[in-house]
C-alpha cells in the first residue's frame, strides 16, 4: 500500500465506527462543522533505510511507520433528572475515543488490517483538551495519537512502477518512469574468459 491508500483505509475504519459523526482530516480547507465531529492528522513519514530482504519475491518493499492524530469533538451526554433533560451537558470526549480505541484494538479489525499489512497502535493517553468557551458553554475534545505502520511497494527502475498517479499532484514523475521494469539478470554464462551476464 501507499500513504494515500492507509489514510484512506483509516478514515474508512473511523467512519464505519461514527456513522453519526462528520470525519474530516486536518489543514484542509472549510467551514468549522457542529459536534459530534472527528478530525484526522498525520505527520512524520518514516521509511526504513533499507529495503526489505525478499528473496522469494520479485518486488521491493520498504517499512514504513506515521503518527496519527484523532481528535473527538462532542457536545456530550445531556444531564437529566427524573427522566427530563436540564440542558447540560456532560463531558464524555475521553471515554467516546477510548471506545473507539477498543474497537480499533479489536480482533475482528486487527485481523482486517493486517490481511492489507498495516497495523495501528495506541500511544498513550488519551486527552482531554475541553475548553471553556465565554462564561458557561464548553467545547468538548479529546485526543489521542497512533503509530501507524504499513508495507509498501517500492518496484520499477525508478521505484515507482505502479504508481497509480503519475505525474503526481506536485508534478512529479511520468508514465515513461511509472512503467520501466527493473533490469532481472535471467542467466548467466560461465565462459573462459569469466561471467557474462544477461539482462532482460
Amino acid at each position: 500500500m501507499d500513504l494515500g491508500e492507509v489514510k484512506q483505509l483509516i478514515y474508512e475504519m473511523v467512519a464505519r465506527y461514527h456513522p453519526g459523526a462528520l470525519i474530516v482530516w486536518q489543514k484542509t480547507k472549510g467551514v468549522t462543522p457542529r459536534p459530534p465531529y472527528i478530525t484526522l492528522g498525520y505527520n512524520n513519514l518514516e521509511r526504513s533505510l533499507f529495503l526489505l530482504p525478499d528473496d522469494e519475491s520479485e518486488h521491493k518493499y520498504y517499512n514504513y511507520t506515521f503518527t496519527l492524530e484523532i481528535n473527538l469533538y462532542t457536545i456530550g451526554r445531556e444531564i437529566k433528572v427524573n427522566g427530563v433533560g436540564t440542558g447540560a451537558y456532560e463531558n464524555t470526549a475521553v471515554e467516546d475515543l477510548e471506545e473507539f480505541v477498543r474497537f480499533l484494538e479489536s480482533e475482528a479489525i486487527t485481523n482486517e488490517l493486517a490481511m492489507k499489512g498495516v497495523s495501528v497502535v495506541l500511544t498513550p493517553p488519551i486527552r482531554d483538551f475541553s475548553e471553556l468557551i465565554g462564561d458557561t458553554k464548553f467545547h468538548y475534545r479529546s485526543m489521542a495519537e497512533f503509530v501507524v505502520a504499513y508495507t509498501g511497494l517500492a518496484d520499477g527502475e525508478y521505484g515507482v512502477q505502479g504508481s497509480k498517479l503519475i505525474p503526481n499532484p506536485s508534478g512529479g514523475g511520468t508514465k515513461e518512469m511509472a512503467e520501466a521494469g527493473a533490469a532481472v539478470i535471467e542467466t548467466v554464462e560461465i565462459t573462459e574468459g569469466g561471467l557474462a551476464d544477461h539482462e532482460e
